[in-house]
């Protein structure tokens, strides 16, 4: 009867509950809602009459971001493909275990009531307890009994928990198969989206092709501004740079100044990857950091300091993350640019029509800058730059699209 009760203590399984699949799949949904509506708000973002040259090459950037944004979406469903299968199997692999341990317990289970039937017959709990020679030991020898009768009713009850819990996982696999349906139609939908696209890129593309002596020409053109943008932004921060090194001078910064910047400083570095999009309503990224081919060009190349992000007519900028105003400068043709500064980080809003900001104002995150002025294809573009002191950045590192 000893060896049948520490039998009883040594077979108890964990009873494992987890709302890890239902986690997985809301999540999901989540994200997924956010990819269909930052479609829907990019369908707003049209592109010109193909009146010329500079416009045709606009309407190819915007094409060639379009399919950026759809292929990184249809990859994203494809990657959430997969987290389905390998939630399914790990659900697979705990029904598995569970329906083992189910049957160990169901096993041990009636073991323990064919030996308590054998048992009951020669076994009188009241005569066990009364036979005792001292008080203690008629506590000990109640409390066993106790113990000896409610065991049974623990197993019983473990059985249930398992049974319970294998319902549980298998109602999660089905789930899961239902989602995965549903996820693998809103995939097709988005092979459909990027196929179009890439239609669409090829027809600008061949478009182009009889025109690339004009397209080199104007690439250059554009290349040239965006230069002297990038030489004028790197002028204006050193002269924010001097004025705050002289201004340090004069008035000494507090020690509490000091750990402001600093706390500043690592609040935006804390930030990197979360900061929102410096553009109000849709947008697309039309010109990325760095140097890259254009669409379907080879031999022509862009190479962009920023990005430059345009959105829907009568789009503004707005700041990144707090701080204050450290530069206000006139950018030529009547456009303003606008530096904040963030601690030891600087980011830089250019192509502006007009700013209610002026010099060293407060400003907090996704505080309204100004608006940003319409090109000459109609179309409203913001350069956007980011700095640590001089040294510039990558802002598709920074920012959360």
């Amino acid at each position: 009867m000893k060896k049948l009760f520490l039998l009883i203590l040594l077979i108890q399984f964990p009873f494992m509950v987890t709302g890890q699949t239902n986690a997985v799949i809301e999540k999901m949904r989540k994200e997924r809602a956010e990819m269909e509506e930052q479609i829907a708000r990019q369908e707003k973002i049209l592109t010109s009459t193909e009146k010329d040259i500079s416009s045709q090459i606009s309407n190819l950037n915007i094409i060639t971001a379009r399919l950026k944004e759809r292929t990184t979406i249809l990859e994203k469903t494809r990657s959430e493909v997969r987290s389905l299968d390998r939630e399914s199997s790990r659900l697979n692999k705990e029904i598995e275990q569970l329906e083992k341990e189910h049957e160990q317990c169901k096993e041990r289970y009636d073991q323990a009531c064919k030996f308590f039937q054998r048992q009951n017959s020669n076994f009188n709990p009241l005569t066990f307890i009364l036979a005792s020679q001292t008080f203690q030991e008629m506590r000990r020898r109640a409390r066993y009994v106790g113990e000896y009768s409610s065991s049974l009713y623990e197993m019983a009850d473990e059985i249930s928990q398992k049974r319970d819990t294998l319902l549980n996982r298998r109602e999660q696999v089905e789930l899961l198969k239902q989602e995965k349906v549903e996820l693998e139609k809103v995939q097709q939908e988005y092979q459909a989206a990027v196929r179009q696209e890439e239609k669409n890129l090829q027809e600008m593309v061949n478009k182009l092709k009889s025109k690339r002596s004009s397209l080199k020409k104007e690439i250059s053109a554009q290349q040239k501004k965006r230069d002297e943008l990038s030489k004028e932004i790197d002028r204006q921060i050193s002269l924010a740079i001097k004025e705050e090194q002289e201004k340090r001078k004069k008035t000494p910064v507090t020690v509490q100044q000091e750990q402001e910047d600093v706390k500043l400083s690592g609040n935006f570095e804390s930030n990197k990857g979360k900061l929102p999009m410096p553009i109000t309503g849709p947008y697309l990224v039309v010109a990325e950091y760095g140097v890259h081919n254009v669409a379907g060009m080879k031999d022509v190349k862009q190479n962009n300091l920023g990005l430059e992000i345009q959105g829907q007519a009568g789009a503004q900028a707005r700041a990144v993350f707090d701080g204050v105003v450290s530069q206000i400068f006139q950018q030529g043709k009547g456009q303003i640019g606008v530096l904040i500064r963030h601690g030891s980080y600087i980011s830089v809003y250019c192509n502006l029509s007009e700013t209610r900001l002026k010099k060293d104002d407060k400003v907090k995150t996704q505080d309204i800058i100004g608006d940003i002025q319409t090109s000459e294809n109609g179309l409203p573009i913001l350069h956007f730059q980011l700095h640590k002191e001089s040294k510039r950045l990558n802002p598709s590192e920074w920012l959360r699209r």
